[in-house]
Parts: structure tokens; C-alpha cells; sequence
């Protein structure tokens, strides 16, 4: 059958015999995975000896919206990307006692899905953020896709294939049976592909049956986020029971997440609270919020290490030194001999040696002391210390004498209030920085931008922020009511810092028209 190659615009033709005799795999041995819409297997492309990936479908002709072909198409009026995993060709061939089905042909990824990549491996934290910010970067290329843009409603690790390029991971979405432009989006259902465990990855709105928009795609990624810091999903689900399903609510409503989310740092541990908010309209609404979010935070400093102390190793090195300058130890006598002695005990003198004992100028008992003493020196030390010490004594009843007074003078001296400049209210920008913040997370841009009037800096630094969420919202349009109301905290909050702000007057004028 004939089926049309993404990088063709010629339609190929090729039998089921032609294709068998052109991928060759043993399905037996070569499967890589299976899900709800097929089995993955490994071939080798005979034609160029590369490997490559076959993904297999039956076709259901009553549900022609989620067969492999129409997932084909879906993924063929995407542009290509580096974080999007794409098709390269699709045929559908009658099999014999098997009925239709579909056969994908993509590229083979050794490394296989994100979720062994979790599993198995311990990543650094520089890992983490490139497949944090590679799987942001795929999503907002689908979302901004054509006029409306894609909506995947299956993200999830084994939805998210590997690729290492220099060292780092480079995160590939695939997987787009659920796939729809938003534009045709009404209400979701759970499908059979939430079995087997995609319930964890599902939002809210998915799992109740209510209408979901893009950033039914940013639940799913704080899900994955939350995994890739702490290795767990922060709501296990394991049925779809309705006590089960009450349960996991209760939890999503109050955000009591496990205690391994203790351990993630921010930006990230901001990101997956605000990405797994139950309402849709206090979450992120486009990926290009939370890109901005993580490069916005500041990477913390490495600090150097610290360098040698130079005294210690020169100090001991010191003392020994010093040690040599005695003929003796001056406590090499300690524990021998001392400098009085018990009249009672019996003393026996030193036997001679060769060289004669020699008296000593104060004798009492006609030996000299076992230690021989160090030498004399003389010692001026008290002295110095003590004429220091009179030095100071002079000094200091000096400035007591002469400055007192001098002291009382001028406290007595009235002080004129016209004179005096009034000390300046310190505002601390820091603290307000940091309130500031966690504002515009919520959002509440207008209590943000009302603080930002206490400093300029602060004020300039607002205002460049809204401006820039005004523009992302442009994105969304004004023809939901939600979206307009978004529009209009945004611009009324522009307004309370530059009252003329032009653009913002504008689209003020085109939300009252609706």
C-alpha cells in the first residue's frame, strides 16, 4: 500500500512482502516495548544496513482518530525539532489473519525511554536540568505549532525517548496517538491508553472528563518533573476506582506531596507546585513560562576552594626551631631533678666520670644538679611591659581629662531642627524583591506591580515583566473567558506602574468590546 514519507512529498509504493524483505526484525526477539496502541520492535533498513524502529498497530475503523496512521499525520505537520522524536515513514498493510495494520518506521534510540533512564541511572544535577528544559522545549514547539497548536494529552517518561549528543541527554517526545490540534479539543475521556500506570501522568481535567486545554501537557510535566528530581511520581494511582480517584483528589487539592520533595531545589520545587495546581487557571500557561522561570533564577555561585592556612605548618615548624637555640631543653629537667631537696633522704653523690664534677657558686650539697641550666640572658621583658602600661595609664586619663568636658559642651549646645536633615526611610529591596516573586508565581500582578512603586529599580524591573506576560497572553486571544480576564489583571496591574502604557490601554478597549 502506499502511504506518503515525511521528507517526500512522493507517495512510495510497497507491498507487506516488499516491506518484510526491507526491515527485517524478529518479533520474537527484537520487541522494545508495547503499549495500548501497538508493539515497538528493532529492524535493520536493508537498504542503508542502519537500525531503526517499527512501530505496529492494528487498525480500528471505527476509531480511525486513534490509529497509528492518523498519529502519522498529526506528527507530519510538525516542524522538526531537536526534543521532537519524528516518523519517517507509515504504511498500512492487510495481514494475513491478523487483519489491518499499521507499520511506523522512526529512528532507533539505543538508550531507549526516559523512565529506564530514571530507573536506572543516578542523575547529576546538570542532567536533570538539560532534560528538564529539553522536554519544555519539545513541548512548546508542539503548542505553538500552526494557528492553535498541538496538544500531546500522553506525556509521560515512556513517552519521551533518549538521546545522548556530546555528552548530554537530549529528550525526544514521542508517542502521539492522543495527540490533537487545541482547536478541536472539546472534552477528554479516559482511554484505554490510561491504563498501566499513565493515570499518574494525567491531569485533573483528563481523569475527570472536563474540557483541557495546552497546559493539560504542563500537569503532566510537573509529574515528570517531580520524577526526574526524586525518582517517584508525586500521586501514585493505582486504579481508577472511584474511592481511589477521591482519595488522589483530596491530596491534588491541599498539593501533599511526598516527602522527597523536600529534597528538590528551586527553581524546581516552585515549578512542579505551580505546574500541578488542580484548577488550570492557576497553573503555567505555556512552557515558555516555565523556561523563563528556570533561566530567571540565578545559578548559585561555586565557591573556591578555600586556600592553605600559611601558620600552621610554619608555626610548628617555628617552635622547633626555636628549641635549638638551647644548649638544653630548659624542660629536660622535669621529673629529674628539682631545685630543693629532702634534708632526710639519703643522697648519693654522682659517681666521677671522666670529666670532674664542677662545684657550683651555691652549693648545698657539694654536687652540682643533675641538668645542666641554661644559659644566662639577660631579660628586659618586666621593663618594657611595665613602662607600656604607664604609657597607657598616661594616655587614657589624658582623653578623660581634656575630652569630657569637651563632651558635655556640645551635648549642651541646642540643636537646631531646621538644620538637621530628617534620616531617609531605608527600604529593603531584597525583602521586597523576594515578596515580589512569590506574586507574580501566584499570580496576583497587581498587588506585584503596587509594590514594586517603593523603588525604581524594583518599579523598571515590574514593568518589563508584565509587558512580557501581556505579550505570551496575546498568544492565547480573547475569545475564552478565561483568557480574557487574564488579559485584563495583566494590563490593569501595567497600568497601576505606567498609567499611559499604550498597548495596555488598547487591549483593555478590545476586552470591554466583548
Amino acid at each position: 500500500m502506499a502511504i506518503q514519507n515525511r521528507n517526500s512529498d512522493v507517495l512510495r509504493l510497497m507491498t507487506y512482502e516488499q516491506f518484510k524483505q526491507r526491515y527485517r526484525y524478529d518479533p520474537a526477539n527484537d520487541i522494545l516495548g508495547e503499549g495500548a496502541f501497538g508493539k515497538v520492535f528493532r529492524a535493520v533498513d536493508t537498504e542503508n544496513g542502519s537500525t531503526v524502529a517499527i512501530k505496529v498497530a492494528p487498525v480500528n475503523m471505527s476509531n480511525e482518530s486513534h490509529s497509528l496512521k492518523h498519529e502519522f499525520e498529526t506528527v507530519g505537520k510538525v516542524d522538526p525539532h531537536l526534543n521532537i522524536a519524528m516518523y519517517d515513514e507509515c504504511y498500512r498493510f492487510s495481514v494475513e489473519w491478523a487483519g489491518l495494520h499499521d507499520f511506523a518506521v522512526l529512528e532507533y534510540y539505543p538508550l531507549g525511554s526516559l523512565d529506564k533512564i530514571i530507573k536506572n541511572h543516578s542523575l547529576t544535577d546538570t542532567e536533570k536540568h538539560d532534560l528538564a528544559v529539553g522536554i519544555l522545549e519539545g513541548l512548546r514547539h508542539l503548542h505553538t505549532t500552526g494557528a492553535q497548536g498541538v496538544v500531546h494529552r500522553d506525556l509521560k517518561p515512556r513517552n519521551v525517548l533518549i538521546q545522548k549528543w556530546r555528552g548530554k541527554y537530549v529528550p525526544k517526545i514521542t508517542d502521539f496517538g492522543l495527540s490533537k490540534f487545541s482547536d478541536s479539543i472539546s472534552n477528554s475521556v479516559i482511554s484505554q491508553s490510561f491504563k498501566g500506570g499513565t493515570l499518574n501522568y494525567a491531569s485533573p481535567e483528563q481523569i475527570k472528563g472536563e474540557q483541557i486545554r495546552r497546559n493539560t501537557d504542563l500537569w503532566s510535566f510537573g509529574v515528570i518533573l517531580h520524577e526526574i528530581m526524586t525518582g517517584e511520581v508525586p500521586y501514585k494511582i493505582d486504579d481508577s476506582s472511584e474511592s481511589t480517584l477521591r482519595q488522589v483528589y483530596e491530596r491534588m487539592n491541599s498539593q501533599s506531596l511526598p516527602e522527597s520533595f523536600k529534597n528538590v531545589r528551586e527553581p524546581y520545587a516552585s515549578i512542579i507546585k505551580k505546574c500541578l495546581m488542580v484548577n488550570p487557571n492557576q497553573r503555567y500557561r505555556a512552557a515558555e513560562e516555565i523556561l523563563l522561570a528556570i533561566r530567571q533564577t540565578p545559578t548559585p555561585p561555586v565557591s573556591p576552594p578555600l586556600p592553605p592556612i600559611p601558620s600552621v605548618a610554619p608555626i610548628a615548624q617555628e617552635k622547633a626551631d626555636q628549641t635549638e637555640i638551647f644548649e638544653d631543653s630548659p624542660f629536660a629537667g622535669l621529673g629529674k631533678a628539682t631545685d630543693s631537696f629532702d634534708s632526710s633522704a639519703d643522697v648519693q653523690p654522682l659517681k666521677e666520670t671522666s670529666t670532674p664534677p664542677q662545684k657550683d657558686s651555691k652549693e648545698s650539697d657539694g654536687y652540682v644538679r643533675s641538668t645542666p641550666k641554661p644559659k644566662k640572658t639577660s631579660n628586659n621583658t618586666p621593663l618594657i611591659i611595665l613602662v607600656g602600661v604607664a604609657a597607657l595609664v598616661l594616655i587614657t586619663a589624658s582623653v578623660i581629662y581634656f575630652g569630657g568636658d569637651k563632651k558635655d559642651d556640645v551635648a549642651l549646645q541646642p540643636t537646631d531642627s531646621t538644620t538637621t536633615a530628617a534620616p531617609k526611610a531605608v527600604v529593603d529591596t531584597a525583602a521586597l524583591a523576594l515578596q515580589m516573586d512569590s506574586l507574580f508565581n501566584i499570580p496576583d500582578y497587581q498587588k506585584y506591580a503596587q509594590i514594586s512603586l517603593q523603588d525604581s529599580i524594583l518599579k523598571q524591573r515590574a514593568l518589563t515583566k508584565l509587558l512580557n506576560k501581556a505579550l505570551e497572553a496575546d498568544k492565547f486571544g480573547l475569545e475564552y473567558a478565561e483568557d480574557r480576564d487574564y488579559m485584563s489583571s495583566v494590563c490593569k496591574a501595567i497600568l497601576l506602574i505606567d498609567p499611559k502604557e499604550p498597548k495596555a490601554l488598547s487591549r483593555l478597549e478590545k476586552i470591554a468590546k466583548y
